[in-house]
């Protein structure tokens, strides 16, 4: 049996790897700056150990493989040793090529500043209510198969593909590895300001991207895009594109809400007109869902297979997932932090609730959420709500002021552009007494974090509960 540890093992995506591995037969073991569910609870249920802090000790001669996650410095202290022993060291996205990726013969891949993790999560959905038997590892849990990885017989394999870098010692995007065969891009825009400098850096690395396509692959891109269909004419491969544009090869043309996800209709080549409904709220979701049955109409499923897996999709954990109620109260997580995100998450939110009072709270947590890039940007983005709540900045000490977002700023800007209150707050705790004071009320609360929005979500469960 091979020995494999990973540093940073905690991560959604490195917790499915890790499980991955103790799945086809290694010896697993871990460590993070600190155990925190529920990956270490997923962890633990699996019979992998996993240890708080990196303690150099801990990397023992007989590993056969250290992964590295990309939380983790050069300084590391676990890397250091493993780099001292001479030991095999590899990014998480090396690792997924080497053991599971190279033995496919389709590698469906995701890529985008938005969405990824949604169409990924409908495109494996997809794959199997239509009869295939698709591998898959996403970074977000999947409510259809209550996990966010699996592994099957199947020869396709669908991913997220994410332009952040791999590791400390592996500086190219994680996608590059992945090496599709199929690939989806949702769309280009600036993003991960911690690694690059500009849109230009985020444009080169998706250009690569897609000049690396085999010629009998095929990409499905947004026509929405206007830095995508630039780049469009380099892929040496078919292309599709899908889209509200007018130039778009399927292209959206009517969205109408429903009480569980939309109905909307599509002009394909040759100008039919088809019908599909996607169980997922909003019309963004809409075009996730078109770009996923476009790849899998390519591949030759038929549509009534493609129309009933998007029916079915049960969606993504943390994705407008509704997680309590009190009594009127409905109470939504999200994941969006982007102002593109933000903006047409509320849209959709507005349009599928038309009788609630649509509160956003938002936790500005991400690298780029955190910092000023956006700040005007933020201003624009929350028009579809009727009140606005600010969270504090994540970690806000750890960035200086000149380049943090000015929450107290961005409230006043909000509120100064029609009727719609906004506040900025100075801790979690203030926030969730006035969740409190209005529990019950006919309001839709949505609650937009990458993290636990400091125990937020669990105390509104707890209120719900009560």
């Amino acid at each position: 049996m091979k020995k494999v540890h990973l540093i940073g093992i905690c991560g959604t995506a490195m917790a499915a790897l890790a499980s991955m591995l103790k799945d086809t037969g290694w010896d697993v073991s871990g460590s993070d700056a600190a155990a925190y569910p529920p990956m270490s609870d997923l962890l633990r249920e699996r019979g992998i150990k996993v240890q708080s802090g990196y303690v150099a000790e801990r990397i023992e001669p007989d590993l056969d493989l250290v992964v590295v996650g990309n939380v983790a410095a050069r300084s590391n202290a676990e890397a250091v040793r493993a780099e001292e022993l001479g030991l095999h060291c590899r990014s998480l996205p090396e690792t997924l090529w080497e053991e599971f990726l190279k033995l496919k013969k389709l590698r469906l891949v995701v890529a985008g500043t938005h969405g990824k993790t949604t169409t990924a999560s409908m495109l494996a959905w997809g794959l199997r209510s239509c009869g295939a038997q698709p591998s898959f590892m996403i970074g977000g849990e999947l409510l259809n198969f209550s996990a966010n990885y699996h592994l099957d017989s199947g020869t396709g394999f669908v991913l997220e593909g994410d332009e952040y870098n791999s590791s400390c010692f592996d500086r190219h995007a994680k996608f590059h590895h992945y090496r599709p065969t199929q690939l989806i891009i949702t769309g280009v825009e600036m993003d991960h300001v911690d690694l690059f400098s500009g849109i230009d850096e985020i444009v080169a690395e998706f250009r690569r991207l897609i000049k690396s396509l085999p010629e009998n692959g095929l990409l499905v891109a947004s026509a929405d895009c206007e830095i995508l269909l630039q780049l469009l004419p380099e892929a040496p491969c078919r292309v599709l594109t899908y889209g509200r544009a007018a130039v778009a090869d399927y292209r959206l043309i009517d969205y109408t809400p429903l009480d569980k996800g939309g109905q909307f209709k599509v002009r394909a080549p040759g100008g039919m007109i088809r019908e599909l409904m996607v169980s997922a709220i909003g019309r963004h979701n809409a075009e996730n869902s078109l770009a996923t049955a476009v790849l899998l109409e390519s591949m030759g499923f038929k549509q009534s297979e493609i129309a009933l897996g998007l029916e079915t999709f049960k969606g993504v954990k943390r994705r407008q997932e509704i997680f309590a109620r009190l009594d009127e109260t409905i109470y939504i997580s999200d994941f969006a932090h982007h102002p593109t995100a933000i903006k047409r998450t509320l849209e959709g939110l507005r349009e599928h609730f038309p009788t609630h009072r649509l509160l956003a709270v938002f936790e500005p947590r991400t690298a780029t959420s955190r910092r000023n890039l956006f700040q005007k940007e933020l201003e624009r983005s929350f028009t579809a709500a009727d009140e606005v709540l600010l969270a504090p900045v994540h970690g806000a000490a750890k960035l200086d002021a000149e380049e943090r977002l000015d929450t107290q700023r961005l409230a006043l800007r909000i509120g100064s552009q029609g009727n719609q209150p906004a506040q900025a707050f100075s801790s979690i705790d203030e926030i969730c007494q006035q969740l409190e004071s209005r529990a019950g009320h006919r309001e839709l609360v949505v609650l937009m974090s990458t993290g636990d929005f400091g125990g937020l979500y669990r105390r509104l469960r707890d209120l719900s509960s009560e």
